[in-house]
């Protein structure tokens, strides 16, 4: 597995981490109502977490297939 390879896939797995850290909450919350400024924080930290993940594994993405683009050409 190339370095690129393994790059994209840790990004996928964080990505798949964080979506499932996302479903859990969103679980937890259709079951108890949880409140407090506590459950704010762990919703804006699990968001953010999820964006960040995201956003690397599509750059990550996009930089491999525009280098096996390149290469091939």
């Amino acid at each position: 597995m190339t370095t690129c390879a393994y790059r994209v896939a840790r990004a996928a797995t964080w990505l798949k981490a964080a979506f499932a850290v996302a479903v859990g909450m969103n679980l937890a919350e259709a079951v108890w109502d949880p409140d407090g400024a506590g459950w704010r924080a762990a919703r804006a930290a699990a968001s953010v977490l999820f964006a960040v993940a995201l956003v690397a594994y599509v750059v990550l993405r996009v930089l491999r297939w525009r280098r096996a683009r390149s290469e091939r050409s």
